[in-house]
């Protein structure tokens, strides 16, 4: 087929096609970008408080200000007291995104067959993923290892910690030392209430959680928060590496909504690292995407943690 020889008019009607064509391409790619807008108005983002509730929301006001610019609609903060709090919100479709923790995901997938899934989390100040459960006492405490505690009261968190709850039950339960009955295992409420609690005196040792060189983590932010001395406590125990908690979002939202929410995450160290690091909650090299099987391990355990308890 011979290409007519477009001069004068006929290329500025060639080239009115073209820019009408590429104009047309143009705004049905940004009618679909912007697809999810018209349905979400705002997003609603769940974590619940490390230190208290009003700091804690005084803590993400900044990342909730920078996420709306980005994002082209408001963010709003979501708190509760524990983990199942926001992932039952995050269900209930109250709010969209959650910080959780990999128990808590765990659980709430096993039970809502896959109605939720992993976006990203945070690594450690090396660079790595993962953290451990730790148990923790008061550094002027008689308490050298764990089997000094035999009877004494060692706090558990909560039933959708993963460090707090879910490793400790499943790792001392192996051992041939349940938590319930090789201590006395009060339930503290969250990591807060552990470690004051432990400061205290309220409780003899307790399990929290802690990333390397204390980069991130309950003992990290509690430092920072000038609410702990290093040098007040000691780790007698810790679990081997476990998943890292995970910014979870509904299955069902718009694959475009998730992937803006992913790359939110991703290029927040590279625009603002003190950003970063406050969501972190410590020394972080920024968050990374992360999918369901890296919490495979945790929801064999929760499978395990079910199945014991009914036999």
């Amino acid at each position: 087929m011979d290409i007519p020889d477009m001069k004068g008019g006929s290329m500025m009607r060639f080239a009115t096609i073209v820019g009408a064509g590429m104009a047309l391409i143009t705004s049905v790619t940004m009618a679909a970008a912007a697809d999810w807008r018209e349905k979400y108005k705002e997003i609603g983002f769940g974590v619940i408080p490390v230190e208290t509730q009003t700091q804690t929301s005084s803590t993400m006001d900044g990342f909730a200000a920078y996420a709306s610019k980005k994002l082209g609609v408001p963010v709003k903060i979501f708190t509760a007291t524990e983990f199942i709090g926001i992932n039952n919100a995050l269900v209930a479709g109250q709010i969209h995104m959650a910080w959780t923790s990999p128990s808590a995901y765990a659980g709430t997938w096993l039970d809502c067959k896959g109605c939720v899934e992993p976006l990203v989390t945070a690594t450690d100040k090396d660079g790595n993923l993962g953290y451990n459960s730790v148990l923790i006492v008061k550094s002027d405490s008689p308490y050298q290892k764990f089997e000094d505690l035999m009877g004494k009261n060692v706090a558990r968190t909560e039933p959708n910690s993963q460090s707090g709850f879910l490793v400790p039950t499943v790792e001392f339960a192996k051992m041939g030392k349940p938590v319930e009955t090789y201590f006395k295992s009060p339930i503290s409420g969250g990591h807060t209430q552990s470690v004051l609690g432990v400061l205290g005196g309220t409780y003899d040792a307790a399990f929290t959680w802690t990333t390397k060189g204390d980069g991130y983590g309950q003992i990290r932010t509690m430092i920072d928060k000038n609410m702990l001395k290093r040098e007040q406590i000691r780790v007698i125990w810790e679990s081997s590496i476990v998943p890292p908690p995970p910014v979870i979002a509904r299955s069902d939202l718009p694959a475009d909504l998730k992937a803006e929410l992913t790359k939110l995450f991703v290029e927040l160290h590279k625009e603002d690292m003190a950003l970063a690091e406050a969501v972190a909650k410590g020394k972080t090299q920024g968050f990374v995407p992360v999918d369901h099987k890296t919490y495979d391990s945790t929801v064999e355990m929760r499978k395990q943690l079910k199945d014991s308890r009914k036999s």
